[in-house]
């Protein structure tokens, strides 16, 4: 065996059992003797990548694949350095190199269809993740990541049982018990994931996202306390994941902890998450709640209809802070913000680019709560602060008989919100409310959901309005003439809400952090009733209390009404 040979499989020992400091210094003795030494430098490129010190793996992986082009390995290596870099497409690129050169690179597939995850996509990450277990039947990281790959094309049962190939395979895969875990939240068995949430954990003490899992399905068991305990170890962990930071935010807002909560809810404005809102691309200075007068401030809407609505309330506490105050408004509340006072000029919200605007600062409309250090307290409830428009009010009296008990209902949000299946439920709950003697009932339901009225059977009438409703103005002014709206957790609940008008909101079991825990009032709207479900899914029990209290409210109704015509 030659020296060169001796020196590399004393580095080698050295890898192997995890002494990269060791290895180092004999890979490097290996390079004064033969600086091309390909394997010495492949070697060098993974203790770089290991220790995240990518451009230097990036080089010396570089460096090996010029000495030695022929090698797949090199190529494999460097398809997850440019990962690592972010380069999504250049690693693709290496692993069909890798591939190439051996076909039956079992590692290279799974890699690449990894990566093809990370682009988004999930049908090619799932073929060539296939491909990688067919190739190696024992492979347990492929069956994990095709798993990742069903998964996000919401085949959750297949996606389950390839993560449990995975751990038949390996039991200690700390990371297939995590992503386990995920699958089996998703759908609904709580106590299953949460014991393989625990599991990863007690393999992998140092796993910060799965601590942030944790606490995630423990937040949907309504266990709050106990989620904020574990976004508080993953940040531990990992001071700046911003997941994790987003999620404690919202449990410390629903716990009632606004200024805690407002501080963590700054967080959303990182990057790497990527939410409704839309990239913070303005480049003037953020606004911190000081005077500025002679200046001109721009308001940046963001996330829902229903946020932009709850939040506005603070402009006009912004506007009395000095000058002009620009708000930027989603499309489909541009003409109900037309004569809203605080606000001095009005533009529409164009998420792709920049307002040609100018202005001097600018803030996301949802930081202002922590800007003015809102509490329970000091929560600004004036209302209304939305008012109808009074010649579309008067056109839809019209259209109302006046002796009923009228009420706007709403059973679905936004398809597009992760959470919607839990918040929205279905028409045919309504139908008892509809029975109701003196109740009208009235569609104010938009979208996909409305076609559940076709679906009604003969004896329930529902009056649709919905599909006159072009704008929130128009909303506005059905919901002006009505005596109620009741509300699954929507934009329309809000509107209702700011125009000061009766609404019953009928919450999930773990509602939105807005609505917070354990009280049927919101601090928000004081015209409002919360209607919680007192178990999980449990809508008939929420319906059953929302009849009793529309049965009280009609028949006051009723025999005011009867008072009035007696009278008059």
């Amino acid at each position: 065996m030659t020296e060169v040979a001796e020196i590399l499989e004393v580095a080698v020992k050295h890898h192997q059992s995890g002494d990269l400091t060791g290895a180092r210094q004999q890979y490097l003795l290996v390079l004064k003797s033969d600086p091309d030494n390909s394997t010495a430098l492949h070697s060098l490129g993974i203790i770089a990548y290991q220790t995240g010190q990518y451009d230097s793996a990036f080089e010396l992986i570089s460096k090996a694949i010029e000495a030695n082009p022929q090698v797949p390995q090199f190529h494999n290596t460097l398809g997850a350095v440019y990962k690592a870099l972010g380069k999504f497409e250049e690693a693709i690129e290496a692993y069909k190199k890798a591939i190439s050169l051996r076909p039956d690179f079992a590692e290279a597939y799974s890699n690449m269809g990894f990566v093809l995850q990370l682009l988004g996509w999930f049908e090619a990450s799932a073929e060539k993740c296939r491909r990688a277990v067919k190739l190696n039947p024992s492979y347990a990281q492929a069956y994990n990541n095709l798993g990742l790959a069903l998964q996000a094309q919401e085949q959750i049962a297949e996606a389950i049982e390839n993560y449990t190939q995975a751990l038949q395979i390996e039991p200690n895969y700390a990371q297939a018990y995590n992503n386990l875990g995920t699958a089996l939240k998703s759908q609904g068995k709580f106590e299953d994931a949460i014991e393989n949430y625990k599991h990863a954990i007690r393999l992998e003490p140092g796993f910060a996202e799965t601590y942030n899992n944790l606490g995630r399905v423990l937040s949907a068991q309504g266990q709050i306390d106990k989620a904020i305990e574990n976004y508080r170890c993953a940040l531990k962990l990992k001071p700046d994941y911003a997941g994790a930071h987003w999620n404690l935010s919202y449990a410390l807002l629903l716990r009632g902890r606004l200024i805690e909560g407002w501080e963590e809810f700054e967080w959303r404005r990182e990057p790497s998450l990527k939410f409704v809102t839309y990239p913070d691309c303005h480049q003037s200075q953020i606004w911190d709640g000081s005077t500025f007068a002679g200046k001109r401030l721009f308001v940046r809407s963001e996330q829902g209809l229903g946020d932009s609505i709850q939040f506005i309330r603070y402009l006009p506490m912004v506007k009395a802070l000095g000058g002009t105050v620009i708000f930027e408004s989603p499309k489909p509340l541009f003409n109900i913000l037309q004569d809203f006072d605080a606000i001095d000029e009005l533009v529409q919200a164009c998420p792709e680019v920049n307002s040609d605007v100018e202005y001097d600062f600018y803030v996301p409309l949802m930081s202002l709560p922590g800007i003015f250090a809102t509490t329970l307290e000091t929560i600004p409830a004036d209302l209304p602060y939305l008012y109808a428009d009074p010649i579309k009010m008067e056109y839809w009296k019209d259209k109302f008989t006046e002796a009923d008990f009228k009420v706007g209902i709403v059973w679905a949000g936004s398809p597009g919100y992760d959470n919607d299946h839990n918040r929205s439920c279905a028409l045919k709950h309504f139908t008892a409310l509809a029975k109701i003697e003196g109740v009208k009932l009235y569609s104010l339901q938009k979208g996909n959901a409305a076609a559940q009225l076709d679906e009604l059977p003969p004896n329930i009438t529902i009056h649709n309005f919905a599909e006159q409703l072009d704008d929130f103005t128009d909303t506005a002014a059905v919901i002006e003439n009505l005596d109620l709206v009741i509300s699954v957790d929507t934009a329309v609940a809000h509107l209702a809400g700011a125009m000061g008008k009766p609404v019953f909101v009928l919450l999930p079991f773990v509602p939105e952090w807005r609505w917070l825990l354990n009280r049927d009032d919101s601090p928000w709207y004081p015209t409002m009733r919360l209607f919680r479900q007192e178990k999980w899914g449990d809508w008939d029990g929420v319906f059953a209390r929302a009849a009793e209290q529309l049965r009280i409210l009609t028949e006051k109704h009723n025999t005011e009404t009867s008072l009035a015509n007696q009278t008059g």
